[in-house]
């Protein structure tokens, strides 16, 4: 899986562009980024990636980069 899976993700998830979106992204910069939307946005890549990201984990989220470290960390490639 690739960065632009995840971006897929998020393009549908907040309804924009995946140009729009980059690792700084994070809820002050996408307007529909709120605490609903953002457990969607964990529940769908954790379905995608198939893995389980942990409470203590998630409330450390803050941007698309943090999703990326997490999913790294979690044997996924980017490369």
């Amino acid at each position: 899986m690739t960065q632009n899976k995840l971006y897929e993700i998020i393009s549908r998830v907040f309804n924009i562009p995946e140009g729009e979106i980059n690792e700084q992204s994070n809820p002050e910069t996408i307007e529909r980024w709120d605490s609903f939307t953002g457990y969607v946005l964990l529940d769908e890549i954790e379905s995608t990636f198939n893995i389980s990201i942990g409470m203590e984990e998630a409330l450390e989220i803050k941007n698309v980069g943090d999703f990326k470290k997490i999913l790294v960390e979690k044997g996924i490639n980017f490369e």
